[in-house]
């Protein structure tokens, strides 16, 4: 679906899912924004432990104590 709309819109961009083992994650995340990427969805265990490795949480991550986009 990601990557359908992605097309659409002319975009050169690619969605794909990334096995990280949790103990791997703030490595992951270091990769990420090395590599420029745009944006990140994150899955259970990850979605918790991201709250103490993102720069900052908006209302909703706050509220639910978990972050799902980045």
């Amino acid at each position: 679906m990601q990557n359908a709309a992605m097309a659409e819109l002319n975009l050169d961009w690619r969605y794909v899912a990334l096995e990280v083992r949790p103990e791997d994650l703030r490595a992951a995340l270091v990769g990420a924004r090395a590599m420029q990427l745009v944006g990140l969805n994150l899955t259970v265990p990850h979605k918790l432990l991201a709250l103490e490795m993102v720069d900052a949480l908006d209302e909703s991550a706050k509220t639910w104590g978990a972050v799902n986009t980045i």
